[in-house]
């Protein structure tokens, strides 16, 4: 976690303890719900199918917290344009936040990686925000002890994701949880704008970097990177080997030869009885 995000979590500690409860418990559910129809209508939204083998994709821990750093200001644009609040200086924010991630994003392909994931991403997110929009609105409000959730300094957004990352992930990891992480991040980015502080939309990623470094980076790794999305929700297609192509061929040429037996012997008992008869 960055030092002033630290020094944030100790100064403020006392006061912001855990989250409340009902917005976990209900992303939890949510993420369960995503994660079961992610080979449905969620899948539906990319139009395409996975035909890569389903090998492990080599990435390493600084490839994902990169890579996730892009996906993260890509999905906040993305939310900020569907509520209506993405403006020129907005999105020159994003852009100038995403600058140095988007440089190291990782390995060979490292930009191909983030805009593969992305539509996924961004349309499970936003299938969670449509079967669940009191959830994934007025983000601060619900996880901030501030009275009107007020995002009163730059670090609150990262830190209030922060904790409500720990009590999220604290039973396991899932692609539906972590789609369910990028939401929340969306709809506090909404809360920045809103409350005019598009300043802290910079934080606001930094902090989801932290989130991913401490919490979600071995477990990408595990599932090759942010690329392993692709293949929850397209499982790959086997390939059939040539053994395979040669056992098919061999079992339909045996199938067409019992086949015309079978015909040459039906011919052969109409043929008897005409011959009978003559």
């Amino acid at each position: 976690m960055s030092s002033t995000a630290g020094a944030f979590h100790q100064q403020h500690q006392p006061q912001q303890q855990s989250p409340r409860s009902p917005i976990v418990a209900a992303a939890v559910a949510a993420a369960a719900a995503i994660g079961a129809v992610s080979g449905g209508s969620a899948g539906g939204v990319v139009g395409w199918t996975n035909k890569r083998s389903p090998i492990h994709h080599l990435t390493t821990s600084q490839d994902v917290i990169n890579q996730g750093k892009c996906l993260c200001g890509e999905y906040i644009r993305a939310r900020l344009k569907r509520s209506g609040l993405l403006n020129r200086k907005i999105l020159q924010r994003l852009r100038n936040s995403m600058e140095h991630c988007m440089a190291g994003s990782g390995g060979i392909g490292g930009g191909a990686v983030v805009r593969e994931a992305l539509p996924i991403l961004n349309g499970m997110g936003e299938e969670l925000e449509r079967m669940h929009p009191r959830l994934y609105s007025n983000v601060s409000r619900q996880i901030s002890n501030e009275p009107w959730g007020e995002l009163t300094e730059p670090d609150t957004v990262g830190y209030l994701l922060h904790v409500v990352a720990k009590d999220l992930f604290k039973s396991g990891i899932t692609w539906g949880k972590v789609i369910s992480l990028f939401a929340i991040a969306g709809g506090l980015a909404v809360d920045c704008v809103r409350q005019d502080h598009a300043d802290y939309l910079q934080q606001l990623i930094e902090g989801t970097a932290d989130v991913i470094e401490e919490d979600l980076s071995g477990w990408l790794v595990e599932r090759g990177g942010w690329l392993g999305l692709q293949d929850h929700v397209h499982p790959p297609q086997p390939e059939i080997s040539v053994t395979g192509w040669v056992s098919i061929t061999a079992l339909t040429l045996a199938v067409i030869y019992i086949v015309s037996l079978f015909l040459r012997v039906i011919g052969s008992g109409y043929a008897e009885p005409e011959r009978s008869t003559n």
